[in-house]
């Protein structure tokens, strides 16, 4: 049902863009921080037309810097109705700044406009010193020079960190200081007023 509905609204699957690129929804297992699967069994990743080709020129990117690493997306575009069950799930806690407010329209990927990514080599990702809505200060970006000086963040996954940064931002992505597995398009501002979310 998700997968036509994307569909309907004009979302691509990136893997019929490029199937190199690996997806892994962790919202469609209980491999995520809620333990619940959200998405059912839909297991491609959507997005955007125009984001869905910047996630392509990222893994190109990539490849060039190591033909043996791929891009692998862990959630993509999000429907309303699982982020309602994402924030009810951290609503009055202190983890509840980490997920957008679905009442105010939601968040990126509720609008096609993001992505969650990471590095994957020989099928096993590599250390970012983090794992994947890991709700700590070691997810953020912006103190990753200091974790790496108090043995906090190791040296392979600070320059692991900067490289999919530099590949994601090169393809046109910009960051979300607090996850560094999250890359996003657009303004807040642009997006709400001259994009559809994804209300289903």
């Amino acid at each position: 049902e998700y997968d036509q509905k994307f569909k309907e609204m004009g979302f691509v699957d990136v893997q019929t863009l490029d199937s190199t690129i690996q997806v892994d929804l962790k919202y469609s297992s209980t491999d995520n921080f809620m333990g619940i699967n959200m998405y059912g069994d839909l297991h491609k990743a959507y997005l955007r037309p125009e984001i869905a080709n910047m996630v392509v020129k990222a893994q190109k990117y990539l490849k060039e810097a190591n033909s043996e690493y791929s891009l692998v997306i862990y959630d993509a575009a999000r429907p309303l109705s699982a982020q309602r069950m994402m924030y009810n799930k951290v609503k009055g806690t202190k983890f509840s700044k980490y997920v957008a407010k679905p009442a105010k329209g939601g968040g990126y990927h509720n609008y096609g406009c993001a992505v969650d990514v990471t590095i994957m080599h020989n099928g096993t990702p590599l250390d970012m010193g983090a794992g994947f809505d890991e709700f700590s200060t070691l997810s953020h970006i912006n103190n990753e020079k200091s974790n790496l000086k108090k043995g906090k963040l190791s040296q392979e996954a600070y320059d692991n960190r900067q490289l999919l940064r530099k590949i994601m931002r090169k393809a046109g992505f910009h960051t979300y200081r607090c996850e560094w597995w999250h890359f996003q398009h657009y303004s807040k501002q642009y997006m709400r007023s001259h994009l559809k979310s994804i209300d289903f």
